[in-house]
């Protein structure tokens, strides 16, 4: 029983050892040529059909870049050559001002929230400042200045 195991096994390892050689082949091999090795050498080669032709089209575009939204401060800016680097919570980012950005009332330091796919924004806002948190109880409910206390009763006249 153990010699058949080992055999079967032995079978098995061949078998996976030639298709990885016989794939290798394949793709080694170019795409109008057939692969050298065949299991009958006698067989007719039949040649590869011809590439058909393609419609011409755009040219190709690579795939567009995911869209990311930074916030941060503008660290350095050069209108001019519409570049500009945000400083946000992930670090440095050096970034080129898309066609539809314009970068003229912007300031080293301002807080600014980018919209970017690559190293192209395509959209640079303001943030506005956060204000100190509004104090949520009415003005009803919050206390004054404390009145001063009121003078103790007067003595009753004394009796004669």
């Amino acid at each position: 029983m153990k010699k058949i195991f080992a055999v079967m096994m032995a079978v098995a390892f061949v078998f996976s050892v030639a298709g990885i050689v016989v794939a290798a082949e394949k793709a080694a091999a170019p795409a109008g040529t057939p692969a050298a090795s065949s299991t009958n050498p006698e067989a007719p080669v039949v040649p590869a059909a011809p590439p058909k032709a393609s419609k011409p089209s755009k040219p190709s575009t690579p795939p567009k870049a995911k869209t990311v939204k930074v916030t941060g401060t503008i660290e350095a800016l050069d209108a001019a050559a519409g570049t500009f680097t945000v400083k946000g919570e992930k670090g440095k980012l050096d970034l080129k001002a898309g066609k539809k950005v314009k970068l003229g009332g912007f300031k080293v330091g301002d807080k600014v929230a980018v919209k970017y796919a690559g190293d192209t924004a395509s959209s640079v806002k303001n943030v506005a400042p956060t204000a100190a948190p509004a104090d949520p109880r009415t003005p009803e409910k919050i206390p004054g200045p404390a009145a001063p206390p009121a003078a103790p009763p007067a003595a009753p006249p004394a009796k004669k």
